[in-house]
């Protein structure tokens, strides 16, 4: 039977037995007298345990006589014998020689540190809940060698994108694959409209773990290489997260709360001029007369955001049975009004053994419902910040919070707004008359059994499903200006309803061969795995990226009948208002296998394989590819007596080819239907198209010295990404208006540092500080020269492009310049007006390195954690910043009128030279939707700090409170260097193109909040 504590006895024990078990309580501390929690504590010979909480206790159910195992990573593990049932104490000693910390590489696989032929990283779960934030990923910015981290700039619930050592695809995300408890999941979202172009419109493609609860997480590994990731072969090419979710344990019973409430601001606002007012009356522009002062329009419109977030979770069990449930609620709001998230997460992990422990069955549900109010759109139109910033110097815009002006001819309210101007509306109207709404249902299933069928040999099945359905909408009002207004004036409506489901299943046989020979060690795995992607969806309206060209039959009535249809034979460049449901599948059939050789626990060789088959290569040849990998690494320190300073050394080196496949439906496109016709394919088949592959070259190694006091890790690498999708126009005589083609060579290459160093450790007070650096080299050694294509814009508007072009870098940014005679003098026409160049190459905002700086304090009771992060080099462009000084609002322009007009170094038609040029002159002539960005380029190097919890823990000794820990936290603190005029981290799209440029984003935010963590 068994019984409440945990303890797992025969029917056959006396009762006399039973009575010895007592409740044996304790305390950890390192060879400093420093509590140490989270150390595991079990019974020797079985496997009931548990593990030191934050003061570093521990209660235990055990007998004298019982034998406690003491372990944690970086300490030497230490076994007491109970002799009394009075407290314990016990100490345990660092020993750098026993680096058997367990590491979860790919496929879930644990592996032992210094095993390990390749470089990881691996983040605390705790690290991602001192300062929370409404998308998980963001709090990985600064604390892992590198990763870049870019947020999307439309506000909460934000996607963020997340690079593992730089850009390297054309045709892919570019993102790294997430893997949760071993298996991967999906990384997609519903792409609302056309992200941060002109017409505005959601930038989410989704970021695959953005919406889960951070508090469900027990840690993070960070596969960055392709050697890591080669295991899990298509998706794996830009690396792997993987995730370690949180599971109940043997006999403990713990609950936790966790509430957290934080309040944001804006941190910065674009720099207006108040000397110079509104042109003339009814002008849009503020050329006009001197003012004395200009009311702060912006704090009429702005409001305080906030985030609240409660956490509960239940874990416990027997060592039979182990359970953790959690539900977490998410409640946001942003810094424009209308802009709210609500988001539910309910999570519940079972884990069992059966048949003496040899059977282990693991479940695991995670379901997530979430609604997004009004996410802010991006770009000129439908975007608030538009009117709000332009807005003439001087007036008032208060009177415009009263949107609705006198009824139309078709009796709704119209516009109350002065201008008749397609990027200046009301910014009040556009919130709450152009609005949009969100929501996701996803849920993820994972479950897992194996079987030791011997000592060293088990088999493992595994299935997940992860199933997210969008449903989105977004309304234009009768009374919107245009081009977002309907031509009868009625308002328009369109939105979408799609399902994306991932089905994973795979079959793994691990093994552990006993050898006589006690110098080699050999395991392994072969495996068999299947991935599903499936889509379903529909859409109407014609969509948020172009004008409306269809609107309703009656005014503000959004139901489908309602819908104005486009009729057979209009122009219409976007088809039908209303469009049936679409389709897709892909699938993808893997083996795999690895081995690891090991040689007297110092010298270990590692090689994996997989062969991919994905339907997306159906009609090819090379339907069949396959991703090896080999790595190979040494522990010097146990092959040679080193320097007494020195307490480990390992060297490394990998090789892998992982990759990706080709889109859906390209190898042999095929005919669709369309409402009553059928539209043909106008796209070239292309039967002998390849995967795109990453050959990755990777070496390094990982130091520690002084008894484990300071550790060294560094890494250098170099990646190609070859037989890239590449879309051409093939020749007319085909009767083929596109196709596609293997091609470019895209190039990374770098290093990675990581240096920690634990600064003071004493029984009063610690210090321990790391920090990540890391830098990044991106060449495009080739596009499709074959074909004569040497450039592909990602990214096409009227004043810049972004474009991957041969000699050039991933992400390179055009647009114009102002012209030059061979002195260096700009070319003026007689007025002052200067004359604009060709499109050159004007920035990248990638960094040449980054730096990150994370702190960890304890004194007595007192916490204090920071990270100071910084990207240093890159360029970026302001397309708001040249419409702001177009429109005369900037302090640019009001400085420069002021001082009598720009000064320049130049040259009019007749020779002479011009030295000032009127300010309204010049700003026109260099700003606006045309602007020479050439002008407007601005460092992106940023340091902030980039977040801080400072926290008490309460004595609670002797009390129901095994835990008790009040925080101060904040997050984007302080920018101690900006000289852009906006946050160049902020992206306007999570895509491939728009790094790096600002057309009227939202500011970032700068968040102040109070944390309470409870444990019972």
């Amino acid at each position: 039977m068994v019984i409440n504590t945990g303890l797992h006895v025969s029917q056959s024990l006396h009762t006399k037995t039973l009575l010895n078990v007592s409740t044996i309580k304790g305390t950890v501390k390192d060879a400093t007298g420093q509590t140490l929690p989270g150390v595991s504590v079990s019974i020797k010979g079985t496997s009931i345990g548990t593990q030191t909480d934050a003061n570093g206790q521990f209660t235990i159910s055990a007998k004298v006589g019982d034998v406690l195992v003491f372990t944690s990573i970086g300490y030497a593990k230490k076994e007491v014998t109970i002799v009394n049932i009075n407290a314990l104490f016990v100490e345990l000693g660092t020993d750098a020689r026993n680096l058997n910390e367990v590491v979860v590489t790919a496929l879930g696989v644990k592996r032992s540190e210094k095993s390990l032929t390749y470089s990881t990283q691996q983040v605390a779960g705790s690290e991602l809940t001192n300062v929370k934030t409404d998308n998980l990923v963001n709090a990985l910015s600064g604390k892992v060698a590198g990763v870049t981290i870019t947020p999307s700039a439309s506000g909460i619930g934000g996607s963020s994108k997340v690079l593992l050592r730089g850009n390297r695809s054309l045709d892919g995300n570019n993102q790294p694959l997430y893997v949760i408890d071993g298996v991967p999941i999906s990384n997609g979202g519903n792409n609302f409209g056309q992200p941060g172009d002109a017409y505005g419109g959601n930038p989410e493609g989704g970021d695959g773990i953005g919406n889960l609860n951070p508090d469900d997480i027990e840690s993070m590994t960070v596969l960055k290489g392709g050697p890591a990731a080669a295991l899990y072969g298509s998706g794996a090419a830009n690396g792997v997260i993987v995730i370690v979710t949180k599971k109940g344990k043997a006999g403990k019973t713990t609950i936790n709360f966790s509430s957290s409430a934080s309040f944001d601001h804006k941190a910065y606002e674009p720099a207006f001029q108040s000397r110079y007012g509104q042109t003339s009356a009814g002008a849009t522009t503020s050329f006009g007369p001197a003012i004395s002062s200009a009311p702060d329009n912006l704090s009429q419109f702005f409001q305080t955001g906030n985030n609240y977030t409660n956490s509960l979770s239940l874990a416990g069990g027997s060592d039979i049975a182990q359970t953790y449930f959690s539900y977490t609620n998410t409640t946001s709001r942003g810094i424009e009004p209308g802009n709210k998230l609500g988001r539910n997460n309910f999570d519940l992990h079972e884990t069992a053994k059966f048949l003496n422990n040899k059977l282990t069955v693991d479940g695991n549900v995670n379901y997530i419902t979430q609604t997004l109010d009004n996410s802010p759109a991006l770009g000129y139109y439908s975007n608030p910040l538009t009117g709000l910033y332009l807005f003439p110097r001087g007036q008032n815009i208060a009177p415009y919070k009263n949107f609705e002006g006198p009824n139309g001819t078709n009796g709704v309210p119209t516009e109350n707004w002065p201008f008749q101007e397609d990027i200046q509306q009301n910014p009040w109207w556009i919130i709450n008359r152009n609005t949009n709404e969100a929501t996701r249902n996803r849920i993820l299933l994972n479950g897992s059994v194996k079987y030791e069928i011997t000592s060293w040999l088990s088999v493992q099945a595994r299935g997940s499903l992860d199933r997210t359905n969008d449903v989105g909408d977004q309304k234009y009002w009768a009374g919107t200006l245009a081009p977002l207004a309907a031509p009868n004036g009625n308002g328009s409506w369109n939105g979408f309803n799609s399902t994306n489901s991932q089905r994973y299943a795979d079959a793994i046989v691990n093994f552990n061969v006993p050898l006589k020979s006690k110098d080699f060690k050999v395991d392994g795995l072969l495996g068999a795995s299947i991935t599903d992607n499936t889509g379903t969806g529909l859409s109407f309206g014609p969509g948020p990226q172009a004008p409306t060209l269809f609107g309703l039959f009656i005014p503000n009535l959004f139901t489908l009948q309602n819908i104005e249809v486009a009729p057979a034979g209009s122009n219409n460049p976007y088809g039908s208002n209303v469009s049936g449901g679409t389709t897709y599948e892909d699938q993808t059939q893997a083996v795999f296998g690895s081995a690891n050789l090991s040689f007297k626990d110092w010298a270990y060789l590692s090689v994996t394989d997989r062969v991919d088959w994905s339907s997306t290569l159906a009609f090819t040849p090379t339907y069949h590819y396959s991703y090896p990998s080999v790595g190979l690494s040494f522990i010097l320190n146990q092959m040679f007596i080193l320097p007494q300073a020195i307490t480990y050394a390992k060297v490394r080196g990998d090789y892998a080819s992982v990759g990706n496949s080709p889109g859906a439906y390209q190898t042999n496109p095929v005919n669709y239907p369309n409402a009553n016709t059928v539209t043909f394919n106008s796209t070239a088949p292309y039967p002998t198209l390849k995967p795109e592959i990453t050959k990755t070259y990777e070496g390094g190694a990982d130091l520690r010295f002084l008894n484990d006091k300071l550790s060294f890790s560094f890494t250098l690498y170099k990646t190609n990404t070859i037989n890239q999708t590449i879309g051409f126009s093939p020749l007319a005589t085909s009767g083929y208006g596109s196709g596609n083609i293997n091609a470019a060579n895209i190039q990374n290459k770098g290093i990675e540092i990581t240096v920690g160093y634990n600064m003071v450790q004493s029984k009063q007070f610690s210090w321990n500080s790391q920090i990540n650096f890391s830098r990044n080299i991106n060449k495009v050694l080739d596009v499709a020269s074959k074909i004569g294509i040497d450039s592909i814009e990602l990214t096409n508007s009227s004043s810049y492009v972004s474009e991957v072009k041969k000699g050039g870098s991933y992400g390179d940014i055009y647009g114009q310049t102002l012209l030059k005679n061979s002195s260096g003098q700009l070319l003026l026409e007689a007025d002052g007006t200067p004359q604009k160049g060709d499109f050159v190459k004007i920035a990248n905002p990638e960094p040449r390195f980054q730096l990150g700086w994370n702190n960890s304090f304890n004194y007595q009771h007192f916490s204090l954690n920071f990270l100071v992060d910084g990207k240093f080099g890159g360029q970026v462009v302001s397309v708001m910043q040249s419409i702001l000084d177009s429109y005369g609002v900037s302090k640019a322009y009001g400085d420069a009128r002021a001082a009598g007009g720009v000064k320049v170094n130049g040259v009019g038609p007749d020779g002479k030279a011009i030295t000032t040029v009127d300010a309204e002159t010049w700003y026109t002539a260099i700003g606006g939707r045309n602007a020479a960005l050439g002008e407007y380029v601005y460092s992106a190097t940023t340091v902030r700090l980039r977040e801080m919890a400072f926290g008490y823990t309460l004595p609670v000794n002797k009390s129901v409170f095994k835990s008790f820990k009040l925080s101060l936290t904040g997050r984007n603190l302080i920018y101690f260097y900006r000289k852009a005029p906006f946050d160049p981290e902020i992206t306007s799209s999570t895509g491939n193109g728009l790094g790096g440029v600002d057309i009227f984003n939202q500011p970032a935010l700068r968040s102040y909040g109070l944390k309470l963590d409870v444990t019972l």
